[in-house]
C-alpha cells in the first residue's frame, strides 16, 4: 500500500514538472501535445547546414540542434524520417505522410497542404557559374541552361519569373553544382552556406559567385494542414527561445549576418534608394500585417472545426455504443440468471452433468448472440474503399434490426414500405448509405422526444421510378421550422442546444452523398412532420 502511495505522488509530481515547464500553452494544447508526444514526424533530407547526414547516418546540423532545444520545451521526443530527395519530402508532406517539414519557404503552392512558422532562417541565393563564363545575372542566361533542385520553392519562382531559360531539373544541389562543374549547364542558383559547402567537399576551385538574384529564402518550419493545433504549439514555443540562443545557434552553422555598412560613396547611394522606397516598403509592411491576422484568424477557425469535428465523432460514438448497450441488456441478464441458478443448484446438490451441458449451450447462446451484436456493428460501420452492388431494401432491413430495439425503447415505431416486384439494387458505397440513413433516424428520435410527441411515428418509404431510386425518411414531429429549413445541411449549423449538436451530422452527409455516391439530399415539411428525400440515380 506505501508503495502504491508513492507511486501516485511520483506520478503527480512529473504531471506538475510538464505542466510548469508547458505554461506557456493553453491547456488544450498541453493535452494535444502529451497525447502525441511520441508520434510526431518530421521530414528531413540533406541540406547543409541545415540538415547533414554522416556516413554512419547520424543527423546533424541547424535544424538538429533546433529541434533538441523544441524537444526539451515540449518534453517530447521527435521521430525523423529521412528523404534522399527535397522532391520526396514535400511529395510526402502532400500526401499526409509526415507532419512536419523541418525548414521550407512558404509559396502559394505549399499553402495548400502545409501551415508555417514566422521565419527561422533568412538567406540569400546566389547565381553560381564556371570560372570561364561571364554570366553576370539571370537576363544574361536567355536561351542557356540552368541547373535548380526539382521541387524547390526557387524551382517554381525562377520557372515563373524566366520562362526563356532552359531549365534542367536535378535531384539535388549537390547534383546541380556537379552539373555546373562538368558543364552540362551554365550556372546554378543556390544559397551560399550550401555551396560553399559542396564546392569544399568536391574540392572545386572553378565556381565563382555571378550575382545575387532578386529571390531570398525565409525559411519556416512548416506543419501538414491537419493539424493546426501543432503549428500553434510549434510557433508559442520558437518564441519561449532566446533571441541570442537562436543567434549563437546560427553562428555555430555558418548562418552570420551580413558585414557593417561602412558610410562610403556607393553606401550613401544605396541609402538614398532605401529611403526611396521607405513608404511604399512602409504600406506593403501594413498589407503583410493584415494578410498574417487572416492567417491566424484562419488558424482559429481551423482549430474550431477540428474540435467540432471531434464533438461530431464522440457523438456517433456514444449512439453507437448506447445501441450495443441495449442489445446486450437481455443476453446479459439471461446470462446473469443461468450463473444465479448454475450457484443455487450447487448449494442444493443438484449439480449433474445434464446441468453441466444445459449451463454450457445456454451460457453460450447468449454469448454468442453478443458477439454476433459486436460483428454486426463493425459490418455496418467499417471503412469500404470500393463501390459494391447492395440491395437498399434488404440492407434497411438489417439496419433497422440492429437499431430499432433502442427506438423501441424511446417509444418510437419505424415503419417501412415498399413494393415487393420492385428491383432496389444499387452500385455505390453500402456502409457510407447505413451511416446517412442512421444519422437522419438520429436526427428523427431527437426531433420526437425533445417535442415529447404523444404517438411518435418514422416512416421509411423505397420507391423506384425506373429512372431513380428514392428513400423518403417522414416523422411526425411537427416539422422543421421555415425560416432555418433551407439552411440544415450548412456546416456547424444545429437546430439541437449546443450542448447535444455538432451542426456536422447533415452537413458531412450531403457532401458524401453528393461527392462520393452521386446522390442527392433535400429535405421539406408536410403537415406532420419533416421529409428527408435521398435520390440515387439508375
Amino acid at each position: 500500500m506505501q508503495i502504491v502511495k508513492i507511486f501516485i505522488l511520483l506520478v503527480l509530481f512529473i504531471n506538475f514538472l510538464i505542466a510548469k515547464n508547458l505554461n506557456f500553452l493553453s491547456p488544450k494544447e498541453t493535452t494535444w501535445i502529451n497525447n502525441f508526444k511520441n508520434d510526431i514526424k518530421i521530414g528531413v533530407t540533406q541540406i547543409p547546414n541545415q540538415v547533414i547526414k554522416s556516413k554512419n547516418g547520424k543527423l546533424k546540423g541547424f535544424s538538429i540542434d533546433l529541434f533538441n532545444i523544441i524537444e526539451k520545451k515540449l518534453d517530447i521526443k521527435f521521430k525523423y524520417v529521412y528523404f534522399n530527395s527535397w522532391k520526396a519530402l514535400i511529395d510526402a508532406a502532400k500526401n499526409n505522410k509526415i507532419d512536419i517539414v523541418f525548414l521550407a519557404q512558404k509559396t502559394t503552392s505549399r499553402l495548400k497542404f502545409l501551415y508555417f512558422t514566422d521565419t527561422i532562417l533568412s538567406l540569400k541565393n546566389k547565381l553560381i557559374v564556371n570560372i570561364e563564363n561571364k554570366y553576370n545575372s539571370l537576363k544574361e542566361l536567355k536561351g542557356h541552361k540552368i541547373a535548380i533542385t526539382s521541387g524547390s520553392a526557387l524551382e517554381e519562382y525562377l520557372k515563373f519569373h524566366y520562362p526563356e531559360i532552359l531549365f534542367v531539373s536535378t535531384k539535388s544541389e549537390l547534383e546541380s553544382i556537379k552539373f555546373v562543374k562538368q558543364k552540362i549547364v551554365d550556372a546554378t542558383v543556390i544559397e551560399l552556406v550550401r555551396a560553399s559547402y559542396y564546392i569544399k567537399k568536391l574540392n572545386l576551385n572553378d565556381l565563382i559567385i555571378a550575382s545575387d538574384i532578386t529571390y531570398d529564402y525565409y525559411l519556416s518550419i512548416a506543419c501538414n494542414k491537419t493539424l493546426p493545433e501543432l503549428n500553434i504549439i510549434l510557433s508559442k514555443t520558437l518564441k519561449q527561445i532566446k533571441k541570442n540562443k537562436l543567434e549563437a545557434l546560427k553562428l555555430k552553422w555558418g548562418y552570420i549576418k551580413d558585414q557593417k555598412i561602412f558610410f562610403n560613396k556607393q553606401t550613401m547611394i544605396y541609402i538614398s534608394i532605401v529611403f526611396g522606397i521607405t513608404i511604399p516598403f512602409l504600406i506593403y509592411l501594413q498589407i503583410m500585417n493584415k494578410k498574417l491576422k487572416r492567417e491566424i484568424e484562419e488558424k482559429q477557425k481551423a482549430l474550431k472545426r477540428v474540435e467540432k469535428l471531434r464533438d461530431s465523432k464522440l457523438n456517433e460514438m456514444s449512439q453507437i455504443i448506447s445501441m450495443i448497450a441495449h442489445q446486450w441488456r437481455q443476453p446479459l441478464n439471461n446470462l446473469y440468471l443461468l450463473i444465479q441458478t448454475h450457484i443455487y443448484n450447487y448449494k442444493k446438490g443438484k449439480i449433474d452433468k445434464q446441468a453441466i451441458q444445459y449451463f454450457k449451450e445456454n451460457s453460450k447462446k447468449q454469448i454468442n448472440l453478443m458477439s454476433k451484436t459486436i460483428n454486426d456493428f463493425m459490418e455496418f460501420f467499417k471503412a469500404q474503399e470500393n463501390k459494391n452492388y447492395f440491395d437498399l431494401k434488404k440492407t434497411i432491413e438489417e439496419l433497422l434490426s440492429i437499431i430499432e430495439p433502442l427506438f423501441k425503447k424511446n417509444n418510437i415505431k419505424i415503419s417501412f414500405y415498399y413494393e415487393d416486384n420492385n428491383n432496389y439494387t444499387l452500385n455505390n458505397y453500402k456502409n457510407m448509405f447505413t451511416q446517412i440513413i442512421i444519422n437522419i433516424l438520429n436526427n428523427a428520435k431527437d426531433a420526437l422526444l425533445e417535442r415529447n410527441i404523444d404517438n411518435k411515428q418514422i416512416y421509411i418509404e423505397l420507391q423506384n421510378n425506373d429512372i431513380e431510386l428514392i428513400i423518403l425518411i417522414k416523422d411526425n414531429a411537427g416539422g422543421i421550422p421555415e425560416d432555418i429549413i433551407d439552411k440544415v445541411f450548412d456546416p456547424y449549423f444545429s437546430t439541437k442546444n449546443e450542448k447535444n449538436g455538432t451542426g456536422l451530422g447533415l452537413y458531412i452527409s450531403k457532401i458524401i452523398l453528393e461527392e462520393r455516391m452521386n446522390g442527392k439530399i433535400d429535405v421539406k415539411n408536410d403537415r406532420n412532420g419533416a421529409i428527408f428525400k435521398i435520390i440515387f440515380p439508375k
